[in-house]
């Protein structure tokens, strides 16, 4: 992660020559490059020697492939200028990983890979680049005004203004790999020690290398910052992945604007289905008193001609005041089995207080049902009152042609999750 920015004036000189280790040709864009560690055999060259040895060998870069597109020799233009890639170091983290979980805080043992891209101007300034599965972070070193390395509360600031945080991450982080560039000896297993903490969404970092176990070399401090997958595209610019990225936004703003005329749809489907009572089939008037009666009330007949959803509503009329029933009723079939139940409580109270007269009331229900068998069926009633009867009645509807609410919303909701990630993705 050590991802500092540097200037310096001269322009930079490509040197070439082929790798000693696999034939394959080198480029060198770095003034003071030291050495070169060659993409395609993994052996680390002396660069500035006339026989360009190998110093040490990195393994073979097939197992440590980049997360991305992103390749040594690519060009990104930035806001601030185009810089080239002219090394990558694949770093491993060991460290432990602050948590909280419903009130109680702890640190995890975690383990993670990420690479350290360097890229160069033609001015010599220095640009890194953090890539990991997850993403991507612009790394830059900072002077902090309140310099420290991992305090024992854990708790952290590099500035003044800035308030104390919680230590994210700390531990060692050692070189696994490296490709391309470097002004100084970079081998195998080299480590860190580091410590970060979050604010305003910027990471900030502490690294620090140690001579012995309690000596410590240099200390330097960076902040990282977030950029997104697609300016990292649209900086490298013409290429593969870009066509790539594009293809996958055309599409996903497809499924966007589908799922978006879907939502309209099923939106004026489910008021519709909460509204259309459908066709008329079938509709009869039961006086209260009937029902009440203790072997209840059995309904006319009536015919269901074709499979589907239909509805049975029901509605009190003529409710005296102070009344209170309960109806319970089982839509039979032709052989007398309940098919559905719906149960009811209809209920009419008015008043006066203070505010002047109240009225309570409660006429009408029902239920939607689907049908498999065509044929004959009725109602069976049953009805109880804690209050006196003296009229009333209940009115049976039945209507064919009607949609179950549930499955317009249903189709509703998941129009709009299909609509929300998409037009997340289409952004990406």
């Amino acid at each position: 992660m050590d991802a500092s920015t540097t200037q310096n004036t001269s322009q930079p000189s490509i040197r070439q020559f082929d790798c000693t280790g696999c034939g394959n040709a080198l480029s060198v864009l770095h003034p003071r490059a030291k050495e070169i560690a060659c993409p395609y055999c993994g052996s680390v060259l002396d660069v500035n020697s006339e026989a360009h040895q190998i110093l040490s060998k990195m393994g073979g870069p097939e197992r440590h492939e980049p997360f991305s597109f992103l390749k040594l020799g690519m060009v990104a233009e930035f806001p601030d200028g185009k810089y080239q890639f002219i090394s990558r170091t694949r770093w491993r983290q060991k460290y432990k990983e602050f948590w909280r979980e419903e009130g109680e805080t702890g640190y995890s043992n975690e383990v993670w890979i990420y690479d350290e891209w360097l890229l160069i101007d033609e001015n010599r300034t220095y640009l890194y680049l953090v890539e990991d599965k997850e993403g991507y972070w612009i790394s830059e070193e900072i002077i902090p005004e309140t310099p420290t390395l991992l305090p024992r509360d854990l708790r952290m600031s590099f500035f003044k203004g800035q308030p104390e945080r919680q230590v994210q991450e700390y531990g060692n982080a050692e070189v696994i790999y490296f490709e391309g560039e470097s002004n100084y000896q970079i081998t195998k297993g080299d480590q860190i020690r580091f410590a970060s903490y979050k604010n305003n969404g910027i990471t900030y970092s502490a690294e620090w290398r140690m001579v012995s176990k309690d000596e410590i070399k240099e200390v330097e401090f960076f902040q990282e910052t977030p950029i997104s997958r697609r300016k990292v595209v649209e900086a490298v610019g013409d290429n593969e992945e870009m066509a790539v990225l594009a293809q996958k936004a055309s599409d996903w703003n497809f499924v966007y604007q589908v799922a978006r005329i879907a939502m309209f749809v099923f939106l004026a489907m489910t008021l519709w289905t909460c509204t259309s009572s459908g066709t008329k089939l079938h509709e009869q008037d039961i006086p209260l008193t009937s029902i009440l009666g203790e072997n209840g009330y059995l309904s006319e007949p009536f015919e269901i001609p074709r499979e589907g959803v239909y509805k049975l509503s029901l509605t009190a009329r003529d409710l005296a005041n102070n009344t209170e029933v309960y109806v319970f009723s089982y839509i039979l079939d032709s052989e007398g089995m309940a098919l559905n139940s719906i149960e009811e409580t209809f209920y009419y109270y008015t008043g006066y207080d203070s505010e002047g007269q109240w009225t309570e009331s409660d006429f009408s229900g029902g239920k939607r049902f689907r049908v498999t068998e065509t044929g004959t069926y009725r109602v069976q009633f049953f009805a109880d009152s804690e209050t006196s009867i003296f009229g009333g009645t209940v009115r049976i509807e039945l209507n064919e042609g009607v949609m179950l609410t549930r499955y317009a919303f249903i189709a509703l909701l998941i129009s709009i999750v299909v609509m929300v990630v998409a037009g997340s993705k289409r952004k990406v």
